[in-house]
């Protein structure tokens, strides 16, 4: 009996310990959570504009045939994806979906940069070509950012890639975000509307290789932000979930910890009165 109590309590100590573990990790991830869909919020209102100007741009009146090297069409099929991941676990099943996403639209044939640890690790597993590999993006920073922009440009313009794809995860609220295939080059000129007489100085091509890497700049990190935006809800998701399980293994621990108790003080009181029993008799 002293033995299944010792059990009992050593066990609840690690589920305690566990839940407190798991409960912090919830708090850290609700704050992310809130920075990073802030982030995103107002990057996507940039990206946006941006996208609508470059489009303004994109109409006006060119050369007969085109000569921009970002809106050439290209002979070659050499596609080139760069795939999310996170760094760490406990997000549920945040990075699997985006693997199993890959794993259907992505072939093993073609060139793909990695950001995450976990993908990474995944891809390498699986055969994939990754010919570049980003693990430390918590923040993505400009300096990386920019070395990651000039590869995937400089692999477009050289037609060496004819396209560039981006496979993240979008966030739609706190429950919901889907694996998504983002197109990022070639960029595609909208017929909807009429060419826009707009005055350009320089001149349309200049304009454009200056808006164009802004604007591949801008998806990637808005890309970048919804996946991270989408791991912490994922994460705080699971950790909730872990922290509600963990609560009711307390209170059935605590329970079993009682019963045992009061079974063992049941048991020695039996003992005391038998003793003194016992003990009458033998003075009789």
């Amino acid at each position: 009996m002293p033995g299944q109590i010792s059990a009992i309590k050593k066990r609840l100590q690690t589920v305690d310990s566990t839940r407190k573990l798991t409960n912090a990790t919830e708090l850290v991830a609700t704050v992310k959570l809130q920075k990073y869909n802030t982030k995103t919020q107002l990057n996507e209102e940039y990206a946006k504009n941006l996208k609508r100007f470059i489009t303004h741009v994109m109409r006006c009146k060119g050369p007969e045939v085109e000569d921009n090297p970002y809106l050439i069409a290209h002979d070659i099929h050499n596609p080139l994806y760069i795939v999310i991941t996170s760094n760490s676990g406990l997000c549920g099943s945040y990075n699997l979906e985006v693997l199993k996403f890959v794993e259907k639209n992505v072939s093993k044939e073609v060139p793909i940069f990695a950001i995450g640890t976990i993908g990474y690790n995944w891809l390498m597993k699986n055969d994939y070509l990754v010919v570049k590999r980003y693990d430390e993006l918590e923040d993505l920073q400009p300096s990386i950012l920019n070395t990651l922009i000039d590869n995937i440009l400089t692999l477009f313009t050289k037609f060496e890639m004819n396209e560039i794809n981006v496979v993240y995860t979008k966030y739609i609220n706190t429950l919901t975000y889907k694996p998504t295939l983002m197109n990022l080059l070639p960029l595609q000129i909208e017929d909807e509307e009429d060419a826009e007489e707009i005055l350009l100085e320089p001149s349309r091509n200049e304009v454009l290789n200056t808006l164009i890497p802004m604007y591949i700049s801008s998806q990637i990190y808005v890309a970048f932000l919804e996946a991270k935006t989408s791991e912490n809800a994922a994460r705080r998701n699971a950790m909730n979930i872990a922290n509600k399980n963990a609560e009711e293994l307390i209170s059935e621990l605590r329970l079993n910890y009682n019963k045992a108790r009061q079974a063992a003080i049941t048991q020695e009181m039996n003992e005391i009165v038998a003793s003194v029993r016992e003990k009458r008799k033998e003075e009789l």
